[in-house]
């Protein structure tokens, strides 16, 4: 221990030189770059960004050592959030996402390798050391010689919900570490039963890219996709503390109307939940797409009128036309791209024939203003003349729901459902192409509740990227407009594999043997609890407010989980004058209150010390989106659920 304190205390000794080095530099800048403001600027974040992530890794500077001897050298290494070296270039900590740390993750005490940036590095791992240390503070650590010990696991996982989350990479397990340190080449889908840290390894899996790919990308190239507000709010502050800053989030309404750049106001179908919609699904369905390449297939791109300014003829119709046919489709595929590319070939076109057209022009004695204004102001005569710029996403798709006697009141009033989103996205794709090739990887989270033809849309969209898709399908809450397997992915993605995570972090055995009966009714697969017990799930009829009380004095965070909105905004007018309460809708995505109240399909990827799901009997056992709603709602406690009857 002694030694350990020692360790523990030079490790700090040096964190405080290397802020004070980095202060150093940040006053002498100026002298340093003297010119180059811009190169100065760029040093001044980059050191400020560093001392701050020094100053608050200090708290903790490390989680686990290890020891390891291979043919050339012994590496010992103490393995952190953030790796540190000084000035000198001497390591301090390790980062976890280095490959190295892989050791830690992946294997047993004894004969070991990892893949290094020079190749395979095989050896002897000689020690496994976990370290818990709060506050500066060596609290207790503990050797381990097995690649993952639920027992082990048991401190990390007692805690409050808040603090859960600030020690997984201190607890990441070897299948989770797989899917994080996933090669960015490979497009991954992540089938997980709840509690398994989907989320949590989506974004450390991002933490570890950005960290590893860092001189062929930046962050922004980097894109989180959640299903709404509450949930990205909900994930943001994890990734600043995995020092990983500049990642883009998005909803995926943010991200279709920014996009579709067209005044539409979605209806809140988070509400809507129905058992069967034709409609609905047929919208998100491939037989949508084909409808749409079948519009464009017949979309007239070129005027029937020759090209004028004026009133005076510049070129022929047939002249464009024949001009038109150069243009390789197979290359020029979006409405826009084909219209810019014919308008490079006319201008090649009039630079080539200008004597003769401006001799024709003069010959037929046309006003010498009109002359210089052609002249001038050609290619913006040519983007008026291509009405076809200025066609609405609105108005294709209406005339494609006519087309297939679908009813357009909505639409004609600007209002659109959460399934008309990736067809409106995918007739702005055939407009104006995708805006969207810088990104190299895009994590898609809640993905069991996506279409088919919405992930089509999005790879479209994403051509350059690669896809982690994260969901679990006992988690499908809508099975009007989402997949009900994986496999259908497979014709969308060439090359895409899929992994399992079918341990449960979250919840007590208690719990979750309890939630697994709702997945044997619904032959989906079985969570395996880890070996965590607790109270047994407890059934009562006793008054709200005295469950709420008893559980305050011990648990710190509490939700009180209804089936629907109706359900949550009573329950909130009936308790919010007694006690402070939050109340979690469409309208306000935000925690102020350790005790919450939110409908069971908000509460999907969350997670409370204790919940207490109210009038259970409402929940409909011959409903497959109820006993999913039911599944949902149950496995959101860590360590305590009471369930009102």
């Amino acid at each position: 221990m002694e030694d350990e304190l020692r360790h523990l205390s030079d490790t700090l000794d040096k964190y405080d030189e290397v802020i004070d080095d980095s202060r150093l530099k940040l006053s002498n800048l100026k002298n340093l770059y003297k010119s180059d403001y811009d190169a100065m600027l760029e040093e001044k974040f980059k050191l400020e960004g560093e001392i701050k992530s020094i100053e608050r890794a200090k708290n903790s500077p490390y989680f686990a050592r290890i020891d390891f001897e291979s043919n050339t050298n012994k590496d010992i290494c103490y393995i952190g959030k953030l790796g540190v070296t000084d000035y000198d270039n001497n390591i301090i900590t390790v980062d976890w996402r280095a490959p190295i740390s892989s050791l830690y993750y992946d294997s047993n005490v004894g004969d070991a390798k990892y893949i290094s940036p020079d190749g395979l590095i095989s050896g002897k791992l000689l020690l496994k050391r976990q370290y818990t240390i709060e506050n500066s503070k060596l609290i207790n650590y503990n050797d381990v010689d097995t690649v993952s010990n639920d027992e082990l696991l048991k401190p990390y996982l007692s805690v409050s919900a808040d603090t859960r989350l600030k020690n997984i990479v201190s607890t990441i397990q070897s299948e989770q570490n797989k899917i994080i340190r996933y090669p960015i080449t490979k497009n991954l889908i992540v089938q997980g039963v709840a509690g398994s840290g989907k989320t949590t390894v989506a974004l450390h899996r991002i933490a570890y890219l950005v960290y590893n790919y860092r001189n062929l990308y930046k962050p922004g190239d980097y894109m989180v996709i959640g299903p709404n507000k509450f949930f990205v709010s909900y994930i943001s502050g994890i990734l600043p503390d995995l020092d990983v800053n500049g990642v883009k989030e998005y909803t995926t309404l943010e991200l279709a109307l920014n996009y579709i750049e067209e005044p539409f106001k979605v209806n809140n179908s988070l509400d809507v939940l129905k058992e069967k919609d034709d409609i609905s699904k047929f919208k998100i369905s491939m037989d949508m797409k084909k409808e749409i390449d079948l519009y464009f297939e017949s979309l007239k791109i070129l005027p029937d009128v020759d090209f004028t300014i004026k009133g005076v003829k510049i070129l022929s119709n047939n002249v464009v036309k024949r001009i038109y046919e150069e243009i390789n489709t197979k290359i020029y595929k979006s409405v826009k791209s084909k219209v810019d590319r014919l308008i490079l070939l006319i201008d090649k076109y009039i630079e080539e024939n200008n004597d003769s057209i401006i001799s024709s022009l003069i010959k037929d004695k046309i006003d010498k203003k009109i002359i210089e204004d052609y002249k001038n102001n050609i290619n913006i005569y040519l983007k008026k003349y291509f009405t076809v710029l200025n066609i609405k996403v609105k108005d294709i798709y209406i005339n494609i729901l006519k087309r297939n006697n679908i009813d357009i009141k909505n639409i004609n009033l600007n209002e659109i459902d959460i399934e008309d989103i990736y067809p409106l996205m995918y007739i702005k794709y055939k407009i104006i192409g995708s805006n969207f090739d810088n990104y190299k990887h895009i994590v898609i989270d809640e993905a069991q509740d996506y279409g088919e033809f919405n992930f089509y849309v999005l790879k479209k969209l994403f051509k350059n990227a690669t896809f982690s898709i994260y969901g679990d399908l006992a988690q499908s809450l809508y099975p009007y407009r989402s997949i009900d397997n994986w496999e259908c992915l497979q014709d969308i993605f060439d090359d895409i594999d899929m992994l399992k995570l079918n341990k449960s972090y979250r919840t007590t055995i208690e719990i979750m043997n309890e939630a697994n009966k709702i997945n044997k009714q619904l032959n989906l697969d079985i969570a395996l609890p880890v070996i965590r017990h607790g109270d047994e799930v407890e059934y009562t009829n006793k008054n709200i407010l005295d469950i709420i009380n008893e559980l305050k004095e011990k648990y710190k965070t509490i939700a009180i989980i209804t089936k629907d909105v109706k359900e949550s905004q009573a329950l909130y007018n009936k308790l919010n004058n007694k006690i402070y309460i939050n109340l979690i809708d469409k309208d306000n995505i935000n925690f102020n209150s350790d005790i919450n109240i939110l409908p069971s399909y908000l509460s999907k990827g969350l997670e409370f010390d204790a919940v207490i799901l109210l009038n259970k009997n409402n929940f409909n056992r011959n409903s497959v989106i109820d006993l999913k709603l039911l599944y949902v709602s149950m496995t959101r406690a860590l360590h305590k659920l009471v369930i009102i009857d």
